[in-house]
């Protein structure tokens, strides 16, 4: 966050008026980030948000080398696979 500290004139009175301005950089969402990270893959996944968590769930049988490459683009965002047969997930905590 950058800030300045800016010192103008009232038009009236002449008396000295001090502003600060702050500049707030948005940070991308989550479900932002991890959507570009598995871009190559979106079109197997549903990504949601659930209680404040990312949930990446396979649409359907990705097959061993899908995903390991999904498990591996995850990993920076400490990913945990929830095994639960055809309702198995990955979850990111936000």
């Amino acid at each position: 966050m950058s800030q300045k500290l800016l010192t103008l004139r009232c038009p009236n009175c002449g008396e000295p008026i001090s502003v600060q301005i702050s500049k707030v950089t948005k940070q991308p969402s989550l479900i932002a980030e991890v959507k570009k990270a598995i871009d190559d893959w979106i079109e197997d996944v549903d990504i949601t948000e659930e209680n404040g968590s990312v949930i990446v769930m396979p649409k359907g049988f990705l097959g061993k080398d899908v995903w390991y490459e999904i498990n591996g683009a995850l990993k920076p965002f400490d990913a945990e696979w929830v095994s639960a047969g055809k309702e198995s997930k990955w979850a990111i905590k936000s």
